[in-house]
This record gives structure tokens, C-alpha cells and sequence, in this order.
């Protein structure tokens, strides 16, 4: 019952239910930062709500209190006018308790200050303070856009300011968020190795129960290969794994669809990938897997129409290259041959004949996308095409960044070699037992990274061997140990 009243507490937070637009057209409009599939401190939540606590009346009161406090705090920061910072006071359930600790058995108290104004900045504060995983921030991080310009103190910051400062020990905590902002890598890796190491340790066992679950799914059902978003952590594959082989022992008649088959656990959704992969979310019951690969049937001949579709769109455009894009997690069959239709038919209602004169395309990419996305040219060199695009828009378009294209791609190719030979150049330097980057990450930013870190070696070697490093555009920790670091480190 308990659990119950969590899940509606979860549902009924302000801050869950905003919508993909700005929160306050204030000058201190906040983002909705917090707006994907899941509520970034939902294992907080989970953690420390006072309906856990029903044997334990004091520490639930302290929880109550916190979380008003809490709740109160991330609500005037996205309406454009946080107030004073709270020093907030927690119990959280642990399995493993020092009895020394003055906490009730079972429980430890964890303690902090919240000193930033920013909400994602806010949330990895608190899940850090509560040594519970951050690496699902990323995604939101990456799509928060840049800050705004400073700008001039009003009265209600100066009270804030003059508050912040008369309180005891507020000048330590300043000097601490100071430092924290100019974090340099090797003094970050020293003062955090514990907890690598810790998490690493932890997590290795994981692997490799995974590593065995995935034999047997492989050698019992005929499955080609098991693979997962990187933004899943090792113990919810672990899950996600035990969950599919308990379905397949239960329904052996379903296994017979899964011979040859690629399985993807990922973070999204369920469905079928333009490449024939089954994807199966993590957060979906098992009802809805049983479904999806009953209907295999359906989405194989579909998977199978989709290269005859991408021929007949290159022959209608010059030979050109059709790509998928690369920096998207999962492409759905479904969604990409309605893309593909679409444009088929918008170029041969009007347009085909102006595509003759621009020459031939066969040395040049293009990458479809959806309609809300905007026509333009990729970093890579590649056309971006949104499939709302009209055709004589797209041949302008074309025609005047064929140029620039061409230069692009040859870049493009003579980075991604440089990139790869840095990655193991590095990798093979540090020892590493993991090398590799995010989406968000350039290859040119990769490859300085990776020639910075090889020329230094001999200082981070020592600390970093063995270690799986993952190059972001922060710091953090993640909960299977993976290091991450940003591609700009200082030393």
C-alpha cells in the first residue's frame, strides 16, 4: 500500500507534469529540464518518502518536513525566483548500516545544503548526496540550453545574498560550490577513487552474471546477439535480462520468432528498428514483450520493403546516399518506411525532374528525419531531410551546399580514422578497460581529449587503470563505476 501512495506522490509533483515549453517567461525562465520518459528524482523519491517510514515516527517527520522544504525549493526555481537555499536532513533506507552511526537500524541520515539555483544542477546534487545513480541526467543535461547573459541583482537576490551570508558556516559552503566549479581532472580522480573503486567492484560481478545470462539466451533460443542502450546501467540489464529468459521458459512457443534475431533492451520504448532489432524497453511489463515479438511476422516484411524504399528515393534523387541517423539510439521501422513513403511520394508529385540538373549525388548523403526537425547541414556533411520538406526547398537547398557537403565529408572521413586510432592509442596508454564517448561529443573533441590524456599518462595511468572512462561534456560517476569526464579537462 505504501508503495501505492509513492507512485501517486511521483505523479502528483508540479515539476513532473510540466510541459516541453519554458515554465516562466520571467528573465529567470527555467526549462522544463526535467520532461523525458522518467522523473530524474524518482529513486530519491523512492528512497526517503515519509510512507515508508510508518513503523519509524520520528525519521518519518523529518522526511515530511525535508520534502516540503524540497518541493517548495524546485518549485521557486522554476517559477523564475528560488529562495533562500535550504539545509535539508534525510533517512534513508539502507540494508547495511554502521550500528555506530547514531541512525536507527536499518536507516542512515545524509545531510546537505543546496546551494545552486539551476534545477538539473539541483537534482545531481541530491541523488549524489544520496550516493543513488546520476547517469540518467545526461540526456537531460545535453538538451538544456545555454544560460542566459547575467544580469543586475534585484532586491529579493539581495536579501537572499545577505541571508546566505549570516548564516553559520554559509562561507565554507561558498567556498566549496566555488571550488567545485573549477574542478581539475587529477585531484577529481584522487578524491573520488573510493567510489570508482567501490562501484566498479560492485558492478563487475553484474557484467558477469549478464555475460552468462546472455550465453543462454544466445544458446537456448537461437538468439544472434544481445546488445542495450549505453545509457542503461549493468544491473537494469541484469533484470531485463532475468525478466526475458523467465518469458521465454514460460511461452517456448514465442522463441521460435527469435532465431537470428538481434535483442536491444533500451531506454525508450518497445518496437521493431529499421535494422530488424527487436527493442524492448526496460520500463515495459512483460505483457507488452510477449505481444511485440508475437507480431514479429508483421514488422519482418516491413523491415524487408525498407531497403527497396531507400533505392527507389536514391534513384528519384540523383543516386544519392540514404543514411540513417547515427546519433539517434533507435530508429523504428514503422515510423522510418512512413518517412521514406512520404518523401517518395512528395518528390514524385513534384520536383523529380529539377533533381537531373544538380548532377550526380552519388558521392553525397542524406539522413531523413521527422518533420519537426529543420532542414540543414550536418557537422558530418550529411542533408538532414525533415519529410515535411518541399521539394523545391530541398533541391535549392542542395544546390548550394554541394560545396561545403563535399568538404565536410572528406573531414568527416579523415577524422573518424584519427578518431579511432586515438581511441586506442589512449585506451592502450591508460590501460583502460573501456574507452568511448557520447553522442554530444565531436570528433574533433575526442581527439584532442584523447591526445591531451595520452601525453599525461604517466600522472593518470597509475589511477585510471582498468578503469572504464566515458568522455561527456561533465563530471560524474555512474552507478555501474564509469568514469566521466568532460572532453575540455584541465589538469
Amino acid at each position: 500500500m505504501s508503495i501505492i501512495r509513492v507512485t501517486r506522490f511521483l505523479r502528483s509533483q508540479s515539476f513532473v507534469r510540466l510541459s516541453t515549453s519554458t515554465v516562466h517567461s520571467g528573465p529567470h525562465a527555467q526549462p522544463a529540464e526535467a520532461l523525458t520518459a522518467s522523473n530524474p528524482l524518482r529513486p530519491f523519491y523512492f528512497a526517503v518518502h515519509p510512507d515508508l517510514f510508518g513503523q519509524f515516527p520520528r525519521e518519518k517527520k523529518v522526511n515530511e518536513s525535508s520534502l516540503k522544504q524540497l518541493n517548495g525549493y524546485l518549485e521557486s526555481i522554476q517559477a523564475g525566483c528560488p529562495h533562500l537555499p535550504p539545509s535539508l536532513k534525510f533517512y534513508i533506507r539502507e540494508n547495511n548500516v554502521n550500528q555506530d552511526s547514531g541512525s536507527p537500524v536499518g536507516f542512515k541520515s545524509v545531510q546537505f545544503t543546496i546551494l545552486s539555483k539551476d534545477f538539473l544542477t539541483v537534482v545531481e546534487e541530491i541523488l549524489s548526496s544520496c550516493d543513488l545513480p546520476t547517469c540518467h541526467l545526461e540526456k537531460l543535461r545535453s538538451a538544456q540550453p545555454s544560460k542566459s547573459a547575467a544580469r543586475p541583482l534585484r532586491r529579493w537576490d539581495e536579501a537572499v545574498v545577505h541571508d546566505f551570508f549570516t548564516r553559520p558556516g554559509s562561507h565554507r559552503n561558498l567556498r566549496r560550490s566555488q571550488i567545485k566549479k573549477d574542478i581539475r581532472l587529477r585531484s577529481w580522480i584522487s578524491n573520488n577513487m573510493p567510489k570508482i573503486e567501490k562501484r566498479l567492484q560492485q558492478s563487475q560481478k553484474v557484467r558477469e552474471t549478464n555475460r552468462t545470462l546472455e550465453t543462454k539466451l544466445c544458446g537456448d533460443y537461437g538468439v544472434q546477439s544481445v546488445d542495450c542502450d549505453c545509457e542503461l546501467g549493468c544491473f537494469i540489464v541484469k533484470s531485463c535480462l532475468q525478466s526475458f529468459l523467465r518469458l521465454c521458459r514460460q511461452h517456448p512457443d514465442m522463441t521460435y520468432f527469435l532465431k537470428g534475431k538481434t535483442i536491444m533492451f533500451s531506454n525508450n520504448y518497445s518496437g521493431v528498428s529499421a535494422d530488424g532489432q527487436i527493442v524492448l524497453s526496460h520500463e515495459d511489463v512483460w505483457q507488452h514483450w510477449f505481444m511485440l515479438i508475437s507480431s514479429l511476422p508483421r514488422y519482418e516484411a516491413l523491415v524487408e520493403h525498407i531497403p527497396v524504399l531507400e533505392k527507389q528515393l536514391s534513384a528519384l534523387m540523383s543516386h544519392v546516399k540514404v543514411r540513417r541517423d547515427c546519433n539517434v539510439a533507435m530508429v523504428m521501422a514503422v515510423s522510418y518506411a512512413k518517412w521514406l513513403q512520404r518523401l517518395i511520394e512528395s518528390l514524385r508529385l513534384d520536383g523529380t525532374e529539377h533533381f537531373f540538373s544538380v548532377g550526380n549525388l552519388s558521392k553525397h548523403r542524406i539522413v531523413l528525419q521527422g518533420e519537426n526537425s529543420t532542414l540543414r547541414l550536418s557537422q558530418t556533411g550529411q542533408f538532414l531531410v525533415p519529410v515535411s520538406c518541399p521539394p523545391a526547398q530541398l533541391v535549392n537547398f542542395i544546390r548550394r551546399k554541394l560545396s561545403d557537403s563535399q568538404y565536410l565529408l572528406q573531414q568527416y572521413d579523415r577524422d573518424y580514422r584519427v578518431e579511432r586510432e586515438e581511441m586506442q592509442r589512449c585506451q592502450e596508454a591508460l590501460e583502460l578497460a573501456v574507452l568511448r564517448k557520447d553522442h554530444n561529443v565531436s570528433m574533433p573533441q575526442m581527439i584532442s581529449c584523447c591526445q591531451r590524456l595520452r601525453h599525461q599518462y604517466l600522472e593518470l595511468s597509475p589511477e585510471l587503470k582498468g578503469a572504464r572512462l566515458r568522455v561527456t561534456q561533465f563530471y560524474s560517476i555512474t552507478q555501474d563505476g564509469d568514469v566521466c569526464i568532460p572532453w575540455n579537462w584541465r589538469m
